[in-house]
């Protein structure tokens, strides 16, 4: 019988539990059928536990756990438990006897006998505060959910503002059975599957335990291969063990985090008072799949993109409410400063310095305590680029980090590791001005409590944030696929390079696959794209309404997400981030605006690659044509062809499994109902080309600097790079608004594989980049 609870436990839950819902929205994010019954499976029958999630399923538009269900004149109970509560002792668990295997018998003969009938078991878990208590810890409770009375109501007292209730994928009864009709059989296994669905639950959503700081340094420093690493350095330098000993304890200190549960608790609350006055709301994609990593028992390394200092705080942060294990954060030594340093430590950074090179110990000690996290079983969080975005666009890789993660793997393969791209995106960056400056020349300011004081100055509200999960990446089956007898044959040096850089550009284009697009940058790509940066507001509406055709079309198959809203709504929301003005119904920027409005413009601006360059290829292709010629398919293909590749690098996107032909004509056919072009056949024509060259022009400065790289090229094919990017640097210099960036130049000259490059091909794409005027 499930409990009903007293008055008091009902007046507890009800005034003093603050439950928390993952997914915030089951009935959409799990895909409950609210046309099929339902049975709630929990760990226990907890009154504290039921009443809350009668109360959540209340607001969610569930079913009542406490409502029992009608099925073919059968009436049987919403909630199946596998353990059922007692005051002090637990009880062994007695399948034979137990109420659950009885619930299960009886839902498995109902399947039997009515073919139809199809029920959604959904498990739902409890969290009464998420501490995954320390390295030996004295504690009464530490995180299983089928405990006493007492020590459930202890919990509650202590953590009932800490309290999650994660509903999982339901599992449909008619598919679990199968064609087997041995309902007891069946019915142990429906038991087997709930009671792994609780064990997994808790170790993914708590984690291992926190250890203690001091202890672990200490295991690290006498750890056999540390012990080594001393003996050898002491051979090399001359310094004693000891010394070498106590440098490599103070790196140690320098570099090791400090995670507590209970000052993340305290923080989380601070920083929700925060994100609720600077930003109207984050919004977050593609969790589940995290979810269901964790779930599947696997270690996880989170490599997200990186534009302000604020993503430090918003993924732990996001990560915490979604009910996942906070991870641990590299962070440049430049952070590790008063205050920052200490509540960044507590949150669960490490920090390391920009370089190795001039300090080996440094370096091999660093490795040490990184191997330890990732053996451990810890979430790890870096950044993939380094350092912050000045640009707004993706920068390529660093690989350092991600080459430790790789090597710690293939010491331990039978680990489950994956990695989970993210993009961040916000609709205001407060760092922004402060990139261009320091892109002009402008020397870059030291972190510091000053700085943190001046930006706190600043704060107001920033919109809203993004962050979009991407597909996790299966290390053991992404080694199975690259490199197939990795298991049997260590790779070599050169291998173990080439896939941690493979890998690293997977990672790139998981995050830009999710890109998140939102009011600001879709409204600054088209304000940069008209001529003198101005265009009427209508004008706006009607090109923010073609974008968001085109988007429809384009995140067929990605997780790319972008706004559902009018046209209106969206501009309105990016006029009010006042960017750009509105007069007379006019929409305009001055140029410290245009050029600010380049960062934003850049994060989403890979999303309409395709679309830019087929626009470009129509244009030029039309300006060349006179009474006897027409614009073919096949020229546009081809012409397309000739500077996808480069687009594609730059912009780390990934490569289509669809062949490009079948890709443009896709969206020539979305060019036509847009009523941009016609066609007949293989012949085009152009329809709109005020808006054609809107599209064009978003990738008009890419195509500008690949031109000053090849003119200069033509000029000198033995030009070193470094003298390339200096000409490129003065060819630019009044023709683009777009501060210079060397980075990006670098991907293009990589890619036109110089060692094998003549002026015939270099000639070819000059002319692929010049249109008629």
């Amino acid at each position: 019988m499930l409990a009903k609870g007293s008055f008091w436990s009902r007046l507890i839950s009800r005034f003093w539990v603050k439950s928390a819902v993952v997914p915030q929205n089951p009935l959409v994010e799990l895909k409950l059928d609210l046309s099929r019954p339902i049975v709630y499976v929990l760990d226990q029958n907890s009154v504290y536990d039921l009443l809350s999630l009668q109360k959540v399923c209340r607001e969610l538009a569930l079913p009542d756990p406490y409502l029992p269900l009608q099925i073919h004149g059968t009436t049987l109970s919403a909630v199946i438990y596998l353990h059922d509560r007692y005051l002090f002792s637990k009880k062994p668990l007695q399948q034979e006897k137990s109420t659950y295997l009885q619930q299960y018998q009886q839902l498995s003969d109902l399947h039997l006998k009515y073919a139809d009938l199809d029920v959604q078991l959904v498990p739902v878990t409890f969290f009464w505060g998420r501490n995954p208590g320390v390295e030996n810890p004295r504690q009464a409770f530490s995180g299983n959910s089928n405990v006493s009375f007492l020590q459930k109501t202890w919990s509650i007292l202590t953590a009932g503002n800490d309290h999650l209730i994660r509903f999982n994928t339901a599992i449909s009864v008619k598919m679990l059975l199968g064609k087997n009709n041995d309902s007891t059989q069946q019915a142990y296994k429906l038991a087997r599957v709930a009671l792994h669905y609780f064990s997994t639950q808790h170790r993914s959503s708590r984690g291992p335990q926190i250890p203690n700081r001091k202890k672990m340094i200490k295991q690290v420093v006498a750890s056999e291969k540390m012990q080594q690493i001393i003996k050898q350095q002491s051979l090399e330098s001359g310094e004693s063990e000891a010394v070498i000993g106590k440098k490599s304890h103070a790196y140690l200190e320098e570099i090791s985090s400090n995670f507590s549960y209970r000052f993340l608790r305290v923080f989380r609350f601070i920083l929700s008072k925060v994100w609720n006055g600077i930003y109207q709301g984050v919004e977050v994609n593609h969790a589940q799949a995290v979810r269901e990593a964790t779930q599947s028992g696997a270690e996880i390394i989170y490599m997200p993109c990186h534009r302000s200092h604020m993503d430090y705080l918003l993924l732990s942060y996001l990560l915490y409410g979604e009910g996942l294990v906070p991870p641990h954060v590299a962070a440049g030594v430049n952070l590790n400063f008063f205050p920052a340093g200490g509540i960044f430590r507590r949150s669960g950074a490490f920090f390391l310095r920009r370089s190795f090179k001039d300090n080996p110990l440094y370096g091999k000690v660093f490795k040490a305590y990184f191997a330890m996290l990732f053996k451990q079983g810890y979430p790890i969080e870096f950044f993939t680029e380094g350092g912050r975005s000045r640009t707004g666009r993706l920068l390529p890789a660093k690989t350092g980090l991600l080459a430790m993660s790789v090597q710690t793997f293939l010491d331990q393969p039978e680990r489950n590791v994956m990695i989970v791209p993210v993009y961040i995106g916000y609709d205001h960056i407060m760092e922004v001005s402060t990139y261009m400056k320091e892109l002009s020349g402008q020397k870059k300011e030291k972190e510091s409590a000053w700085q943190v004081l001046g930006i706190f100055k600043k704060l107001q509200n920033f919109g809203r944030a993004f962050v979009n999960f991407g597909e996790p990446i299966n290390l053991k089956q992404y080694f199975d696929q690259q490199q197939p007898n990795w298991r049997e044959y260590a790779l070599s040096e050169q291998a173990f390079q080439l896939q941690v850089n493979h890998l690293a550009n997977n990672v790139m284009q998981g995050i830009n696959q999710v890109t998140a697009v939102n009011a600001l940058p879709l409204c600054a790509a088209i304000l940069l794209a008209s001529a003198n940066y101005q265009l009427g507001k209508q004008r706006m509406l009607t090109l923010l309404q073609l974008h968001l055709q085109l988007l429809g079309k384009i995140s067929d198959n990605t997780g790319m997400t972008y706004p559902k809203q009018s046209p209106e709504l969206i501009y309105q929301q990016a006029l009010e981030m006042n960017k750009f003005s509105e007069s007379n119904h006019v929409v305009s920027c001055d140029h410290q605006q245009s050029t600010h409005l380049t960062y934003y413009r850049n994060t989403v601006v890979h999303v309409f690659a395709l679309p830019s360059l087929l626009s470009y290829a129509l244009i030029k292709l039309d300006s060349e044509t006179n009474e006897d010629t027409e614009i073919n398919i096949v020229q546009v293909i081809d012409l397309i062809s000739k500077l996808l590749g480069f687009v594609e690098a730059e912009y780390f996107l990934k490569e289509s499994s669809e062949i490009l032909e079948k890709r443009v004509l896709d969206l020539l056919v979305e060019f036509k109902a847009a009523n941009l072009i016609t066609f007949d056949g293989n012949i085009l024509a152009l329809s709109n080309t005020s808006f054609l060259q809107v599209l064009s022009s978003h990738l008009s400065e890419t195509r500008l600097r690949y031109h000053c790289v090849l003119s200069s090229l033509s000029e000198d094919l033995a030009h070193t790079d470094e003298t390339l990017i200096l000409a490129t640097k003065n060819k630019l210099a009044g023709k683009s608004i777009e501060p210079f960036d060397e980075k990006v130049i670098k991907v293009f000259i990589k890619q036109l594989n110089r060692h094998n490059l003549t002026l015939l091909q270099v000639e070819e794409l000059l002319t692929c980049l010049s249109v008629k005027e």
